[in-house]
C-alpha cells in the first residue's frame, strides 16, 4: 500500500511541476494583424481577421449574414479590428480563452431577441466551438435552463436531456447508458467534471459502473452530453457516451453573488427545504478571482416501512461546498482550479414492495447509505502562439458507506445441504443429518434479520496533457496523452440487524467478513486530425492507444457459513491488455448552416477478475468487450422562421457484452461476457426559439437485441437470439416550453415554462421465463413552473409531477427481494425566492 501511496503521490506532483513551469506569466499578445484586411461580406472579413491575426474566432454564418465590414488596415490589433467591423450590427466580441474569441449579440439585442444553442460556445471537441458547428451528437443543457427548471441532479438531467437513461441500482445509486449500451463493469458512460473524470468503487462485484457520483448541479454553466465512443478525444475512454459538468469559472471581471432559498411540499410525504449561495470575487482585476458555492438540500422522504411502524424512511440530505479560482497572467494564459466536496445520505433504500400498498414497503430491515465525494483538478490553458497546451490534474477521494437487506438471501440457504455441512464442520462434526440440519436452522434463526454493510473507498489520480493547433479553420489537430492510477477497497460484513428497529445491531455481530482490493492503471495516447477536403467538405481521423493494467486480491477473515464465502481463492489476481481505438468522420456544411456528417467510430472497455465463491477458473476473469458504432446525422439552419432541427441515427456491433451473472446459490454475483448485441436507433430534435416562445421536443428511440443465444444464466436470465437488452427503454422522449410575457425590455419579466417527459416500457431480464422477470410499464411524467424576475430579485413557483403518477423508473425481482419499485417523486410544490448581486 505504501507504493500505491507514493505512486499516487509521484503522479500529482509531477503534474503539478509541470503546470507550475508552464503557468508562469506570459505577455499579453498585442501585434496586430499581419496584413491588411479587404472589405467585403462580415462573414468574410472575421475569417480574415482570425487567419490573420492568429486566432481562433468563432460565429454563427447566420448571424452575421447579410452585413458587411470596410477595410481593416494592417498592424491593427485584433480585438480593435473586431470592433471595427462589427460596429453597428448588434454584435460583440469577447475573449473566451487564451487564442479563442466568440462573436455575440451585445446584450441591447439579447432582451428583443432569445439567444438560439447554436450560439452556445461548447468544448466537447477538446477545442472552442459553437455548438451549431459541433460535427458530432452532443446533447446541451445550459445552465440557465438548469437553473430555472431547478434540476439538481442526474436523475433530473435526464428528464431534460431524454438521450441520457439513467437505471436505479440502489440507495443514491443509479447506472447511466447512452444509446442502449450498458452493462457491469467499467461504466459505458465516462463521466466528468470539467476535465477531470471519476470513476466510483468497484465493490464486491467489480461493477464500477453501477454508481454515478452525486454531484449538486449549481452555479453550472452547461453539461454536455457527448453520444457515442469518445475515445479519441477523451483519455479515460467512454464506450457508450460522455457525460461534462461544466462549472461556472472564478471571473475576474466583477464581483457577484447569488442566494435563493427553496420550500417544497410533496403529497404522501414530508416537506423539503434547500438553500445555496454563490459569491464571486476579483483579487486582482481582470487577473486572478475565486468562486465559492454553497448547498444544502433536505428532501423528505415519501415511503412508509409497513413492517417497522416508520414513516417517511427515505429522506435524503445533501451537502455541497465548491471552491474555484481562475488566475490570468497573460493573454496567452488561464489557470484554473476546482476543489469540490459532496456528502449525501439517505435514510432507507428509498424502494417500495409490490406485496404492499402504494409507497410503501414490508422490508424488515433499513437500509441507510452514505457518501463523501472530495476532488481536487486543476487545468492550465497556455497558447503562445500556433498551438494551444492544455495540462490537467485531478485527484479525488470517494468513500461510501453502503447497506443492503439480506434477510431473503440468508433464509433462502434455509435447506441447503452445503450450508448445513459447513456448519456440522464448524460444529466439530461432519454431514448433515436431520438432527443437523435441525441445528443449522436453529442457528440460521439467529442471524435473521440480516444485513450487508459495506464501507468502501475509492481514490483516483489522473494527468493529461493535450496539444491542439490554433486557428479558425476547418484544418487542426488534436493530441494528448492520459495517465490514471486508482485503487479501492471494500469491506463486506454479512451482520445481523435488530428485529425491531431493523436498523444493523451496534457493534456489529458479524456472521461473514470479506476483504477486497483492487487497482487499475491506464496509459493512453489520443489524437484526432481533421483536414479541409473542400470550401464545405470536411474530414477528421482519430485514433487511441491503450494499456490497462488491473489486479486484485481477496480475502475472508470471517468465512460466512450459510452462504460459503470460505470458498473464495485468496491470494492476488493481475491481468493487462492493450489495444486501440479508431475514429473516422466526414462533414458536409453548407453556407446556410445545414451540417450533414457520418461517423464509424470504436469504443472498448477492459475486462478483470472475479473473486467470488465457487468459480471455476474459466469464469475466474472476463474478457474485455468492444463496439464500433456508424452514424449519420444532420443540423439544419432555420426552417420556418426560428424552427430549427436534429436528426441522428445509427447502428452499434457490440462483442464480448460484460453482464452480470449470479452464483449457483444465487448469494453473489460475477461478470462474465456475453455473445454480442446489436444496436439500431436514432435521435430527433426539433427546436423553436422565438423571441417570446422557446420549445424543444426531443425523442431517442433504441433497439438493443442480443445476436445470439446465451445460455449462462446471467442476473438477468438466459437470453436467446432476438431478446431485447433488459432496463433499456425502445423510446424515451422530452417537450420543453417556455414563454416569456410583456415585451422584454422592462425591468420585470415573467416566465411560464413546462415540461412533458416520460419513456416506454422496459424489462428486467432477458425473457419472461425467468423467476424474476419484471415489466416496469411506460411512464408519464409533466412539470410547470412560473417565474417572476424583477431588478435583482426572483419568485418561482414550481409543480413537479403535476398529475401525482407513480410511474416507476425501475421495477426488479432478485434474490434480495422480489418487485422492488423506485417510484417518482410524489406531486411536489415549491416555492423559491432567489436574489442576485450586482
Amino acid at each position: 500500500m505504501a507504493n500505491k501511496g507514493a505512486g499516487d503521490r509521484s503522479m500529482i506532483l509531477g503534474a503539478a511541476a509541470a503546470c507550475t513551469l508552464l503557468a508562469q506569466p506570459v505577455a499579453a499578445q498585442t501585434a496586430g494583424l499581419q496584413h491588411a484586411v479587404a472589405p467585403g461580406s462580415l462573414d468574410h472579413v472575421l475569417h480574415a481577421i482570425g487567419a490573420e491575426g492568429g486566432v481562433q474566432l468563432l460565429f454563427d454564418p447566420a448571424m452575421v449574414a447579410g452585413h458587411r465590414a470596410e477595410a481593416i488596415a494592417r498592424g491593427t490589433p485584433v480585438l480593435d479590428a473586431l470592433d471595427a467591423a462589427l460596429t453597428g450590427t448588434g454584435l460583440r466580441a469577447r475573449s473566451v480563452g487564451p487564442g479563442v474569441i466568440v462573436v455575440e449579440r451585445l446584450a441591447t439585442f439579447e432582451r428583443a431577441a432569445a439567444i438560439p444553442d447554436s450560439d452556445i460556445v461548447v468544448t466537447a471537441l477538446r477545442r472552442p466551438t459553437l455548438l451549431r458547428q459541433t460535427g458530432m451528437s452532443l446533447t446541451v443543457v445550459s445552465g440557465t435552463a438548469i437553473n430555472e427548471r431547478r434540476t439538481r441532479d442526474v436523475r433530473g438531467l435526464s428528464r431534460l436531456a431524454p438521450e441520457l437513461n439513467v437505471i436505479n441500482t440502489g440507495p443514491l445509486q443509479q447506472r447511466l447508458s447512452v444509446r442502449g449500451v450498458v452493462g457491469t463493469g467499467e461504466s459505458t458512460v465516462g463521466i466528468y467534471f470539467g476535465d477531470a473524470p471519476v470513476s466510483a468503487p468497484s465493490g464486491t462485484g467489480f461493477d464500477a459502473g453501477a454508481i454515478t457520483p452525486h454531484v449538486d448541479l449549481i452555479d453550472v454553466d452547461r453539461v454536455e452530453l457527448l453520444r457515442g465512443p469518445q475515445g479519441t478525444l477523451y483519455g479515460a475512454g467512454s464506450m457508450g457516451g460522455t457525460l461534462r459538468t461544466i462549472f461556472n469559472a472564478a471571473d475576474p471581471g466583477g464581483a457577484t453573488a447569488d442566494t435563493n432559498v427553496e420550500l417544497g411540499i410533496t403529497a404522501h410525504g414530508a416537506p423539503s427545504m434547500a438553500a445555496e449561495a454563490t459569491v464571486n470575487l476579483p483579487l486582482i482585476s481582470d487577473r486572478l478571482a475565486v468562486r465559492g458555492v454553497v448547498g444544502r438540500r433536505r428532501t423528505g422522504g415519501v415511503i412508509d416501512n409497513v413492517t417497522l411502524g416508520v414513516d417517511d424512511t427515505d429522506r435524503v440530505v445533501r451537502e455541497s461546498e465548491r471552491l474555484l479560482a481562475t488566475w490570468i497572467p497573460g493573454d496567452s494564459v488561464r489557470v484554473e482550479a476546482t476543489w469540490l466536496s459532496q456528502r449525501n445520505r439517505i435514510d432507507d433504500a428509498g424502494v417500495t414492495d409490490g406485496a404492499a400498498p402504494r409507497l410503501t414497503t414490508l422490508a424488515p430491515v433499513r437500509a441507510p447509505n452514505r457518501e463523501r465525494l472530495s476532488l481536487l483538478t486543476a487545468t492550465l490553458n497556455w497558447a503562445p502562439g500556433a498551438i494551444r497546451l492544455t495540462a490537467t490534474a485531478s485527484r479525488y477521494v470517494w468513500r461510501i458507506a453502503k447497506q443492503i437487506d439480506y434477510t431473503r438471501v440468508l433464509a433462502a440457504q434455509r435447506d441447503s445441504t452445503a450450508a448445513c455441512t459447513r456448519f456440522s464442520v464448524a460444529a466439530g462434526s461432519s454431514g448433515c443429518s436431520e438432527a443437523q440440519l435441525a441445528a443449522y436452522r436453529s442457528w440460521l434463526d439467529t442471524r435473521l434479520p440480516g444485513a450487508l454493510y459495506q464501507p468502501m473507498i475509492v481514490k483516483g489520480t489522473s494527468g493529461e496533457l493535450r496539444l491542439s493547433s490554433v486557428g479558425g479553420g476547418p484544418s487542426g489537430w488534436t493530441a494528448g496523452l492520459f495517465l490514471e492510477h486508482r485503487t479501492d477497497a471494500v469491506s463486506s460484513y454479512a451482520v445481523r440487524a435488530d428485529p425491531d428497529s431493523g436498523k444493523i445491531v451496534q457493534p456489529l455481530d458479524v456472521t461473514g467478513l470479506r476483504l477486497i482490493d483492487t487497482s487499475l492503471d491506464q496509459q493512453a495516447l489520443f489524437a484526432e486530425y481533421r483536414r479541409s477536403i473542400t470550401s464545405r467538405l470536411a474530414l477528421t481521423l482519430g485514433g487511441r492507444v491503450y494499456r490497462y493494467h488491473r489486479t486484485a486480491r481477496g480475502s475472508t477473515p470471517v468465512p460466512n457459513i450459510i452462504t460459503g464465502t470460505g470458498a473464495i481463492t485468496s491470494g492476488a489476481f493481475r491481468t493487462t491488455e492493450t489495444g486501440g481505438n479508431a475514429k473516422a468522420e466526414l462533414a458536409w456544411t453548407h453556407s446556410n448552416g445545414l451540417m450533414i456528417y457520418a461517423l464509424a467510430a470504436e469504443g472498448f472497455r477492459p475486462g478483470g477478475v472475479n473473486i467470488t465463491p465457487e468459480l471455476d477458473q474459466r469464469r475466474r476473469s472476463y474478457r474485455a468487450d468492444h463496439l464500433w458504432s456508424y452514424e449519420v446525422g444532420v443540423r439544419t439552419p432555420s426552417l420556418a422562421g426560428p424552427l430549427t432541427a436534429e436528426l441522428a441515427a445509427y447502428h452499434i456491433d457490440w462483442q464480448n457484452t460484460i453482464f452480470a451473472a449470479n452464483s449457483a446459490n444465487g448469494a453473489f454475483i460475477y461478470n462474465t461476457n456475453l455473445s454480442s448485441v446489436a444496436i439500431d436507433g436514432g435521435e430527433f430534435r426539433l427546436l423553436w426559439n422565438g423571441p417570446r416562445l422557446r420549445a424543444t421536443a426531443t425523442a431517442a428511440l433504441v433497439d438493443a437485441r442480443l445476436t445470439a443465444d446465451t445460455l449462462l444464466g446471467t442476473g438477468e436470465g438466459v437470453g436467446r437470439r432476438g431478446d431485447r437488452l433488459p432496463n433499456v427503454p425502445r423510446v424515451s422522449y422530452t417537450l420543453l416550453w417556455d414563454w416569456r410575457l410583456g415585451s422584454g425590455i422592462e425591468p420585470a419579466a415573467w416566465t411560464i415554462g413546462g415540461a412533458v417527459s416520460g419513456n416506454g416500457p422496459v424489462r428486467s431480464t432477458f425473457n419472461r421465463q425467468s423467476a424474476f422477470y419484471e415489466r416496469t410499464p411506460g411512464r408519464v411524467l409533466a412539470d410547470a413552473y412560473l417565474l417572476y424576475r424583477s431588478g435583482q430579485w426572483s419568485l418561482r413557483v414550481g409543480v413537479e409531477n403535476l398529475f401525482d403518477a407513480l410511474a416507476p423508473s425501475r421495477t426488479s425481482s432478485s434474490m434480495f427481494g422480489l418487485r422492488q419499485g423506485y417510484p417518482a417523486r410524489p406531486r411536489t410544490a415549491t416555492l423559491s425566492i432567489g436574489k442576485r448581486i450586482p
